[in-house]
This record gives structure tokens, sequence and C-alpha cells, in this order.
């Protein structure tokens, strides 16, 4: 079964390993230093569990004030090795979800829109994007590496 839990900065190391298997990082330290820098600049990290073990993780924050309501999903991975990655994504998705939902309820307004940039190339997650409701809205080029497009996906809720 899965589980989902909000990762704090004890869980360096294992965010580390996760990000650095998923994302362009060079070192361990490197992807641990982002994800220190990233949790201060109130991003919010969850981590996936099966069978006790670290699978996966999302981190998203607020884009503007508030009252826009507006979200961007700034990271997802998920080990290639898990027999359903596909159910750990739509966990941590959901999750995702529901804490920026409530996160925004108890400011006063509620979450209109959320983003997120993949690289062009990402098959598996545009797919995913798309089967949950997620519209590419934009196609930023050479945005953070020459030669490498990112896509930008929306989803806008009710």
């Amino acid at each position: 079964m899965i589980s989902v839990h909000r990762a704090t900065l004890r869980d360096d190391r294992i965010v580390a390993g996760l990000l650095k298997q998923k994302y362009s990082f060079r070192t361990l330290q490197e992807s641990a230093q982002t994800f220190r820098s990233e949790i201060r600049h109130h991003h919010h990290f969850r981590l996936a569990f099966l069978d006790g073990q670290p699978v996966g993780l999302i981190s998203w924050r607020t884009q503007g004030s508030e009252y826009h309501g507006v979200a961007e999903l700034v990271r997802l991975a998920v080990l290639s090795d898990v027999p359903d990655p596909r159910q750990v994504k739509e966990a941590l998705f959901d999750v995702m979800l529901a804490e920026a939902d409530s996160y925004y309820r108890e400011h006063g307004t509620r979450l209109r829109k959320v983003f997120s940039m993949i690289h062009a190339d990402n098959r598996h997650i545009r797919e995913f994007f798309q089967d949950k409701g997620m519209r590419q809205e934009a196609v930023l080029k050479n945005h953070f590496h020459p030669g490498m497009d990112e896509l930008v996906f929306s989803l806008f809720l009710a």
C-alpha cells in the first residue's frame, strides 16, 4: 500500500536520493542542498512510500498572492523500478491537489489553477498530465537547457 507523508528537513537524504535519480543533479550533496533551499522557500514536499520504502516525491508552491489561487507543481519523481509507477504518481498528485486546495481555503480563497513545466521529451509525464485533465498551454524554447524546450501544462479547476 502507498502512503504519503510530509517531507521535513530531516528527510534530506531520502529526498536527495530521489532527486538525484530523477533529475539532472550531479551529486547527492547538490540535490540535498536544492531540497533544503526549496523547503526554506515555501515549497511543500511530500514523499510516497511503498512497503516502507521511499518510491517518489512531489513538491508544489504557491504562485502570486493567495487570492490568485495558483499553485505550481514543481517536482514529480517516481522511481522507475516501482511495480506500478502510475499508481504512485496518482497518489502524489491527488495529495498535492487536496493540500493545495486546503491551503487556499485556509487563506479565504480557493485553488483555481495548477501548472507545471516539464521537458518536452518527457512523454510519460506529459501523458500522465493529459490523463489528469491538464492542457499544454505553452512551449518555452531553450528554457533551462540549450536545445531543450519546456512545456507548460495547466489544470483549471471550477
